[in-house]
Order: structure tokens, then sequence, then C-alpha cells
């Protein structure tokens, strides 16, 4: 069978950003890790982007391609002191909004076995035939082949399944950093001036934990390496579930883009999705800093007395790892992301003992800091910088006091707890702490129930399920262990 190369012939062709952001929560596989009758692992489970998940609080404005949103949770605090979130929200334009672009994309099939599965076979000529009708003339289309260090170049859709031939009689699974390492040299060998991306499928958490540090640094590595290069990398996974918040910290810096599916059907629609972002670029460079003033401290993580009951309860301080400055290499078409900051502020008679805060908060508002908001937008052809300053006004009104709390940053904190819970899970059960978790559980699901009385909302009834199904292991196996009678 002849092998098809990409060849070096390809001319100088304009190209601006490649697309990226998508990233898997985990929230799906931990619905079928409990249905198993296990714990989730808490490594399969990003807690960050589980936020992300829910339907957006706000609505983007049509006329701009990307919409800020920073809000403070409380406008008044208590004179005893308080906590309170901050919110800031970012959502892209709708894909109408921007011009479709154009740029190579390489997949590599780290498993070749999942051929001899025609069902699975079939899905990927499907998508593959789509992909190429789609792309444009001068794009490279290929499939990496380890066994010959090439890329099969695929210029007709007739071709596809000659390509996936010869990548199925290789079944062979090589070591990851030699497959990186070469299908980045081949791709840097593509001399046209269009971006890349390379959709890596396979049924292996890339970052496991036993990796050693090692290995991991030379995973970041080669990924900022090659975003350099106009490379970016996207992981479509199936059957072993990644360590995904690893994945998506090393995928955010890159531009590309993560998922996770259960079966030959999710691939088609996936591998798509991950296709269509990427030729419609829209926003790059993504800085986003907080900045606070002395009498701010921040906290990792919110689990309130009145929210939940188990006080006693000492979170496991490495699963909250979010920092005051966040760079995104790109976010897609109609994305959104959300960060929430923890803030505390003292009691008005501690604050007031700064010299420099009597001097600035002379009409009653007391600055919090500010928020900003840096990013390169395609559309307009330049870096935008926005910022926000904070304010909160000290009380002594209780009822002024609760009608300024923004409901929508207190209930977006709580539900982004509910990644943090199941994370919290398997260690609590290990130091049979068998109360704080049934309580943490079942004070969420209270929670995110009277959400949805107020309104339906599908990804906090998978939680409540989740969560409920949580809830019964614990009972059961506190009960085996005679904690609860």
């Amino acid at each position: 069978m002849k092998k098809y190369v990409v060849l070096l012939t390809f001319g100088f062709i304009a190209f601006s950003a490649f697309a990226g952001g998508q990233t898997d929560s985990g929230r799906d596989s931990s619905l079928n890790t409990i249905e198993a009758g296990k714990f989730v692992n808490p490594e399969t489970v990003d807690a960050y982007a589980y936020i992300n998940d829910y339907v957006f609080p706000y609505r983007i404005n049509e006329n701009d391609d990307l919409s800020i949103f920073v809000k403070l949770e409380k406008e008044q605090i208590l004179t005893i002191g308080d906590k309170f979130n901050l919110f800031i929200g970012l959502h892209v334009n709708n894909k109408d909004f921007y011009k479709r672009t154009e740029g190579n994309y390489i997949v590599f099939i780290h498993n070749p076995e999942i051929l001899l599965r025609t069902e699975w076979k079939n899905s990927f000529i499907s998508v593959f035939s789509k992909i190429r009708q789609a792309q444009k003339t001068g794009a490279v289309f290929g499939i990496f082949n380890p066994e010959t260090k090439e890329i099969i170049n695929i210029p007709t859709v007739n071709s596809i399944q000659a390509a996936l031939n010869q990548i199925q009689n290789t079944r062979k699974v090589y070591n990851m950093d030699t497959l990186l390492d070469q299908s980045f040299i081949n791709m840097d060998m593509i001399q046209n001036n269009y971006n890349t991306r390379f959709l890596w499928i396979t049924d292996s958490d890339l970052l496991k934990s036993n990796n050693s540090t090692r290995e991991r640094q030379y995973f970041d590595y080669l990924m900022k390496l090659q975003s350099q290069n106009k490379i970016s990398f996207s992981y479509l996974g199936y059957g072993e579930v990644p360590n995904w918040a690893v994945m998506n910290q090393s995928l955010k810096n890159v531009g590309g883009n993560s998922y996770y599916v259960n079966g030959n059907k999710e691939m088609e629609e996936k591998a798509w999705d991950d296709y269509d972002r990427f030729v419609y670029p829209t926003i790059e460079n993504i800085k986003i800093n907080v900045s606070l003033m002395p009498w701010i401290t921040e906290a990792r993580f919110d689990y309130r007395s009145e929210w939940y009951p188990a006080t006693s309860f000492m979170p496991v301080t490495n699963y909250y790892t979010h920092a005051l400055s966040n760079q995104i290499k790109n976010m897609d078409s109609g994305e959104h992301k959300i960060f929430l900051y923890y803030l505390n502020i003292n009691a008005v008679n501690k604050t007031e003992s700064d010299l420099y805060y009597r001097t600035i908060a002379g009409d009653g508002n007391t600055p919090v800091g500010f928020c900003s908001v840096e990013y390169y937008s395609y559309n307009e052809g330049k870096t935008k910088y926005k910022t926000f300053p904070l304010l909160v006004k000290y009380t002594e009104d209780y009822d002024e006091y609760t009608a300024h709390i923004n409901r929508e940053v207190k209930k977006y904190t709580i539900l982004q707890n509910t990644g943090f819970i199941l994370k919290e899970l398997s260690q609590l059960v290990n130091r049979r702490d068998y109360y704080t978790a049934i309580l943490l559980v079942d004070s969420q699901i209270k929670m995110l129930e009277d959400y949805l009385i107020e309104k339906t909302d599908d990804a906090i009834v998978k939680d409540i399920e989740t969560l409920n199904k949580n809830k019964e292991l614990l009972m059961e196996q506190a009960k085996s262990l005679n904690y609860i009678r």
C-alpha cells in the first residue's frame, strides 16, 4: 500500500489565532464511578472546570467580542467582619460574530486496536470525511503514524480508508514522550503558515499519578514549546479517565481542548467539535489579575458554617490551587469561564487602624482592590485592557446587608463546591470520618434542591443524583463499620 507523507510544498498563507479552551470537568465520569459502587478518584475531577458546565448567569453584550462580568457577593459587609466572594465571568460572543479561518489538523490514534471495532472505524471515517470536506485548500489534514514516523496526508475523502488501514496494521502502543517528540517534529516540518492542531485520541491517562514529576514536566514543556510554534494540542479520551485537574491545567496555556467520550458516536461529535472550534479563532492571550488591599485576605475554599454544618472539616489544601493571576491561551466562540475568589475582611475597628485606609475611605466606601482583564481581540485586531474597581461598605443594618447580597454569586460559589466535595470524599472515608462526609454531601444536596425550585437546571439535577448515590454509599459503609446503627 502506498504511503502518503506531508510534503513541504505549501506556500505562505496569513493566519490568525488558534481556538481552544473547552475543558472536561469529570462530571459524567464521576456519576459512572459512583454507579459502580466506588468513590471518585480526586484526580479525575477538575472542580474549577465544574463551574463552567452550568449555564452562564448573565447575558452577553452582542456588540462586543468578549463580555466581562466582575461582581462582589456583598455590597455591604457587617461591622464585625465578614466573608464575601468575588465573581469574574468571561463570555465570548457567538460563532457567527467571527470569521472562519483555517488550519492544519493532525490526528493521532494512540491505540490502533480501536480500529478493529467496525463501529469505531466507521465513525472515524465519518468524522474525518466531514473534516476533509470542510477544510479549505492548502491546509493539511493527516494522521500521525508512529511506526513510520510520518504524517499520512489525507488529500481527499477517498484516501481516509487507506490511511486508517495503515494505522490499524501497526497494532502497537508507543511511549508518550517518544510520540510527542516525534509528532511535533513532523508538524514543525509542515511549511505553510497555518496554525496546527494536534488531536490525541487515547484510551490511556497520559498524566497518571504514578508518572514521575519529570515526565509531567516534559509534557508541559513540549506543550508550551509548541504553542509558541503555532501548534496546539487537544486531548480526547475514552476508556481510562484521565487526571483532569492536571490535564486541563497543562492545556490552559497552550490553546487546546479536553474531552471524554463513552462511545464512537460521542467521539464523532467531539472530534468535529474540536475542529470546528479550531477554525473560528476568537480571543487570545487572556490575562486576569486580582489585586487586593492590605485589609483584605484571601481563602482557598469557602465552606461557611451557615452553609455546611461540618465545622471541624479540614479540606485537603492541595485541591485548591487557584491564583490571583490567571492566564488562558484562548477561548472559543460561545464559551464562558468563571473564576471565584473567597475573600475576608476584618472587623471595622481593625481595618480603621490602618493609616492608609483612614486616608482613602472617608466617603464610607471601603476599597477591596481591583480586577483587570487583558486580551487580544482578533475581531478588532488589537489588545484590549479593562479594569474594575471593587468596593464594599460597612453596615450595622442587617436588613440592608441582606438586601445587598448578590444571590447569583452566592449560588455559583455553592455550585462549584460540588466538585470539591466529590474530591474530598475519598480522603474523608480513608480517615473513617463518615460523619463529616455525610454532613457535607447532605447539606450540598439540600442547597442544590433549593436552586432547582427556582429554576430547572440539568447540570444541577445530575449533581444531585451523583451526590445522593455518594450519600447512599457513605451510609452503607458507615453502617457496615458500626459508625451508624
